[in-house]
């Protein structure tokens, strides 16, 4: 299995904990279809990752799968969210626990208010590559948790306008890698001071600006 290259070497457990916030899986990922689940978590080990978020597309992972899986990798934090495909954007959204309260299409701003009553946090996803502003609310920026500013779905062009809208609206940032392939597992992450035991942990250290990206791959310029 090939692993990326220039990625952190496997970690014996202690800080900083690396955690890539957007993975898909060929469950229920159609876009990913060759990521076998029970696959992913040998290839964050290799990786050095801490932890992997599973945000399929507008599909949540139930409670015996989440937690089958979980107890075939347990030298592995799995935890699990969802990728929104609202009006306009994507939004990944980790803590909530309902997500039939969650519907492909939805306006943006919506889904945001829902995320945070469930206590949930909200991540505009490769803002540059899905967002249509015409459909978005103009506040829409000041209400989401953080903006993802580095992943594979990026350009260099694109990754340096998500970095500025992050400081133009005061948004902490985060990095992923948008996984669609073993591969690519990794290949960006966000770097935390502890580990969060759950979903809704990994939300406050979101929302609270803990994370540190890092992304040690070059992006493409066009």
């Amino acid at each position: 299995m090939s692993t990326p290259t220039g990625g952190r070497p496997a970690t014996s457990g202690g800080p900083p904990f690396s955690i890539d916030l957007h993975v898909h899986t060929g469950r229920y990922s159609q876009c990913a279809e060759l990521v076998d689940p029970y696959r992913v978590a040998g290839a964050a080990r290799q990786a050095g990752l801490s932890g992997v978020v599973l945000t399929e597309h507008d599909v949540f992972w139930q409670d015996e799968e989440i937690e089958l899986l979980r107890r075939e990798s347990p030298w592995i934090r799995i935890y699990r969210g969802i990728e929104v495909s609202a009006r306009g954007c994507h939004l990944v959204v980790i803590g909530i626990e309902d997500a039939a309260l969650l519907d492909r299409g939805m306006p943006p701003d919506l889904a945001v208010e829902v995320a945070h009553a469930a206590g949930a946090a909200v991540i505009l996803a490769h803002p540059y590559r899905d967002a249509d502003p015409s459909l978005l609310p103009p506040d829409l920026v000041d209400t989401i948790d953080a903006v993802e500013v580095a992943s594979t779905s990026f350009t260099l062009p694109e990754s340096l306008a998500a970095h500025r809208l992050a400081e133009r609206h005061l948004r902490p940032k985060v990095a992923s890698s948008d996984a669609h392939a073993l591969s690519r597992i990794g290949w960006a992450w966000t770097d935390l001071p502890s580990l969060p035991a759950d979903e809704l942990a990994l939300a406050e250290a979101i929302r609270s600006g803990q994370g540190l990206v890092v992304a040690p791959h070059p992006l493409p310029r066009e």
